[in-house]
């Protein structure tokens, strides 16, 4: 029996630090459509005649990711242990093009010097795929500036391309997009703050036919288009934002343990600005500086999201 191939790229991750939620489906497997016509049914075919409705596919995985970095907050070094966020995540599959999901992320570990909040963020969206190669998301998240200073809102809405490269074990991705950010700081401050990037990202995702071991790599880009307030027209107490272009790289790897569990690692460098230029960051503890993350998790899925 053939499975309809959805070759989808859950980016839930690719929040303003870019860190994962989740891992490309290219590496993890694909959900899958029953057909009722037998092998002879063409993958691809939405006839009612050939195929029965598609029902709902869960999935759900949780994570710890480590933060290290030269300089964080209080301008002292962020060492491997110092700062861990805690994530949890879940996606609904419904139909076959559909797919809404949703996190959060808690903060069980940071430095003495530091009182931030536990809850440092929550996210939601959706993606609908047009084709076998061709997709959109947009999402929303919501979190706390450092030091209880406010809250930071991201939005971002993409389009994805995919494609099979070499019979199902190699496949490029790349996504075009835009990314919304505003900060609400706390008074007296009451001018808010907002910057609009272009989102290009590309990769690649390694994978054997099976699913049970992968491997990807990603680049992304973002590139500033407008913000406010600059620094020829800033705020009452002088203050104004000046984003720089920015490069991350993530490398991760993956183990399928059965058709329903992986547990995944992954490694990423996060770029953002320069410490010594406070206007290029952001008073934000996930990504609002540049940073190293390394990642471990794992997914589990339900219903027909099978590899």
């Amino acid at each position: 029996m053939k499975r309809a191939c959805c070759l989808v790229i859950w980016l839930v991750g690719a929040r303003l630090a870019h860190a994962q939620y989740n891992v490309p489906s290219q590496a993890s497997g694909e959900s899958r459509t029953q057909l009722i016509a037998g092998d002879t049914a063409p993958a691809t075919s939405t006839s009612p005649s050939t195929e029965t409705s598609v029902p709902i596919g869960w999935e759900l995985g949780a994570s710890l990711d480590f933060m290290t970095a030269d300089l964080g907050p209080g301008a002292r070094k962020v060492k491997f242990t110092d700062v861990v966020l805690f994530r949890l995540h879940g996606l609904v599959a419904i139909g076959k093009r559909l797919e809404l999901f949703g996190g959060a992320d808690l903060l069980p570990k940071q430095p003495s010097y530091t009182d931030e909040l536990i809850w440092q963020g929550a996210l939601l969206g959706a993606r609908f795929r047009f084709g076998d190669t061709l997709s959109g998301y947009a999402r929303a998240e919501l979190g706390p500036n450092l030091g209880r200073d406010g809250h930071w809102l991201v939005g971002e809405s993409a389009v994805q391309y995919k494609r099979d490269l070499a019979e199902q074990a190699l496949f490029w991705e790349s996504t075009l997009g835009a990314t919304y950010t505003q900060l609400s700081l706390a008074p007296p401050i009451t001018k808010r703050f907002w910057q609009t990037e272009l989102l290009a990202q590309s990769g690649l995702a390694v994978r054997d036919k099976k699913g049970t071991l992968a491997t990807w790599l990603l680049f992304t880009f973002h590139f500033p288009l407008v913000s406010r307030p600059t620094s020829a027209n800033p705020d009452p107490t002088g203050r104004s934002i000046d984003p720089q272009t920015r490069v991350d790289v993530s490398l991760g790897m993956l183990i399928g343990i059965s058709k329903s569990l992986d547990i995944f690692a992954e490694w990423s460098i996060l770029d953002r600005g320069d410490v010594e230029d406070p206007r290029t960051t952001l008073p934000i503890l996930s990504g609002g500086f540049d940073q190293q993350r390394i990642l471990f998790g794992f997914n589990r899925r339900f219903g027909e999201r099978r590899r």
